[in-house]
């Protein structure tokens, strides 16, 4: 497949695999899904079965976790590791202190919130005041910033806590975790490898690997994350990926598209989406057959709410 398929071609096969990959998970099935990714590196789609990106190099090795030392920042992170935390300390002390729960659906129990200083080049006003000191020393690492191929944010998460397995989006980027609060308890598994935080120390590692977290213990973890660019990628495919990766409006308009959502509005109480016609003439037919004018969905269940009470269909 790898030697024939063209890029994009390519690049869907692996998007299939890691959905079907990941759905094997989530149902509870890891050894269907441990087979389904070792078909996949049989056919060349990668090359570990346990690292499965959509957006693959091959020409980058595949190497779970890294030096540390390798990497200049790391040192710097380190000496400035208490000023980040005393900032931290200070901040948790007040009642809107910027943490928001994380997007993804990756969380399997527990809590898990986050402050995005940067996402894709993007800097959050907001996150940066909050975070004066944090932002100015993070700021000095143009890697992880306004060249940076992800984000950086500061990660908290919660005793009972489970991330579950999953695989980055890319190979062309490296992960690094600083510990700042590090009670015992938490491990995390990037591939076949079992990873502890420290305070004041970094982790280096490539998220593109299956990889999972568990918080056993009894205060919540709380890591500075940011995303650098692999050391091995060529300069002039760094340059294509940047310039392919687009504002941050650009893929707010592509996601909307492809979500078929025409307006979003935030109404202090609610988010209302506007859909398009294909989705507003889709929805509209469902309503009718299902007879309701609010249908809610709730732990995979289709609730339909008449006006005279809720009527669960299973």
């Amino acid at each position: 497949m790898a030697g024939t398929a063209r890029p994009h071609h390519r690049e869907q096969v692996r998007r299939r695999y890691a959905d079907l990959i990941d759905v094997l998970l989530a149902e509870g099935e890891p050894q269907a899904a441990a087979d389904c990714a070792r078909l996949a590196v049989e056919q060349g789609v990668w090359r570990d079965p346990l690292q499965r990106p959509v957006h693959y190099l091959p020409s980058l090795g595949p190497v779970p976790v890294h030096d540390p030392a390798d990497f200049w920042f790391v040192p710097y992170l380190e000496e400035n590791s208490r000023l980040i935390r005393a900032e931290l300390e200070r901040v948790l002390g007040a009642d809107d202190n910027g943490f928001l729960p994380v997007e993804e659906p990756l969380l399997g129990t527990g809590d898990w919130k986050q402050v995005t200083f940067y996402e894709g080049g993007q800097r959050f006003d907001d996150a940066c005041e909050r975070f004066p000191v944090t932002a100015g020393i993070i700021e000095a690492i143009p890697e992880a910033t306004l060249a940076g191929p992800g984000v950086v944010t500061l990660s908290r998460l919660q005793p009972g806590s489970h991330i579950v397995p999953h695989c980055g989006a890319s190979n062309a980027r490296l992960r690094v975790h600083l510990g700042l609060h590090v009670p015992q308890g938490p491990r995390m598994r990037v591939g076949d490898r079992t990873l502890h935080w420290r305070e004041g120390s970094c982790l280096v590692f490539d998220d593109s690997f299956e990889h999972e977290v568990w918080h056993t213990g009894d205060t919540p973890r709380v890591v500075l994350l940011m995303d650098v660019w692999h050391p091995r990628l060529d300069p002039a495919v760094q340059r294509l990926i940047t310039e392919d990766r687009g504002s941050l409006a650009t893929r707010v308009r592509d996601f909307m598209r492809a979500q078929g959502i025409t307006r979003v509005e935030d109404t202090g109480d609610a988010i209302l989406l506007h859909p398009d016609e294909r989705v507003e003439t889709l929805v509209r037919r469902h309503m009718r057959q299902a007879d309701t004018r609010v249908i809610d969905l709730h732990d995979e269940q289709t609730v339909r709410q008449e006006p005279d009470g809720p009527d669960h269909d299973g």
